[in-house]
């Protein structure tokens, strides 16, 4: 008789992953049978994870300490790594200038290192369009970087780094740049979830320029693009890929749109809430390479994406209420 050996499980490790973006991707790794591993901090809040959490494995460790970086690595040997750990972004509450650099630069340096000391199927690296800075045309991969903050020039030097330790040493690394980023468990002080909401609860709308633009991407579609660029990892090596729609969206549109998906009367207050960086007139990515190389493109258009999305706020308000 021949006993079957029971197959390994691929085990992942994701930075970030009790964030917005990282906890759709923890829910969908579980769901495809792998498995996951957590980096967390020890003040991380649990909330967008609390149904799954003793389903996974949490590693409470600091990402700017290269010692216990290497450690961990050292024992843990992932095979897939995803790194959306990140500060910065949300600068009207993210200010701290040193954790800012410490996390996006010297955190991902120190990953990146001590993965080097490893073998690993994939690393992927998560970028920002905060890259650019304003271009006067959609954004395309080549583009000069000319980042207007702080959390710009730090994602921008992280994908530097990224790039030049996978030519050095001919390592599994990829990098994406989402543009803007919405569904499942988004922050309740993002854009979209303030605007759901208000048209919910009939509560008043403060807004900033109804006509500041953006780039949506739908969270699915993201998830979909990370899963086909870990198949293609192998002829993808060192690349940098857009992820976007291409089609750039006002605020005014944004928010008319889901009055329109909400059945909604409300009369949103513009230019209540001051920018916090210059904006552009122009906002929208060039997906051609990701078209090209990924085979992947976006299969939700705002409205499409918008409807999902509300759908599971009505079905999940109560978290926002909770935690």
């Amino acid at each position: 008789m021949v006993l079957k050996q029971k197959r390994q499980r691929k085990k992942i490790l994701i930075t970030g992953g009790t964030g917005f973006i990282g906890s759709n991707f923890v829910y969908e790794f579980l769901e495809l049978g792998y498995d996951v591993h957590l980096l967390v901090r020890s003040e991380s809040n649990f909330w967008r994870i609390a149904s799954i959490k003793k389903k996974v494995k949490l590693h409470y460790t600091d990402l700017c300490n290269a010692e216990e970086v290497n450690k961990l690595i050292k024992k843990l040997k992932p095979q897939i790594i995803l790194h959306f750990a990140a500060y910065g972004a949300y600068q009207r509450k993210q200010q701290d200038i040193a954790l800012t650099i410490n996390t996006n630069l010297l955190g991902t340096i120190n990953l990146v290192n001590a993965l080097s000391e490893i073998k690993f199927d994939c690393f992927i690296y998560t970028g920002s369009s905060s890259e650019y800075g304003i271009k006067n045309k959609p954004m395309k991969e080549i583009d000069i970087l000319e980042p207007v903050n702080l959390y710009g020039i730090t994602k921008a030097a992280g994908t530097m780094y990224c790039q030049y330790m996978s030519r050095k040493f001919n390592l599994p690394i990829v990098i994406m740049r989402p543009f803007t980023v919405y569904g499942y468990l988004d922050d309740e002080d993002h854009l979209i979830p303030i605007v759901i909401k208000s048209c919910f609860t009939n509560t008043e709308l403060y807004l900033s320029n109804p006509n500041f633009v953006r780039d949506f991407i739908f969270i699915e579609d993201m998830i979909d693009a990370y899963l086909k660029a870990i198949k293609k990892i192998k002829k993808i090596k060192g690349e940098i890929f857009n992820l976007g729609t291409g089609k750039q969206t006002t605020i005014d549109e944004v928010v008319n749109l889901v009055k329109k998906l909400t059945h909604s009367s409300i009369e949103p207050c513009y230019n209540k809430v001051a920018p916090t960086q210059l904006e552009p007139k122009i906002c929208a990515a060039d997906i051609s390479k990701a078209k090209e190389l990924l085979n992947w493109k976006p299969r939700y258009n705002l409205e499409k994406g918008l409807r999902k999305d509300i759908d599971w706020f009505k079905k999940n308000i109560y978290i926002y209420e909770t935690e």
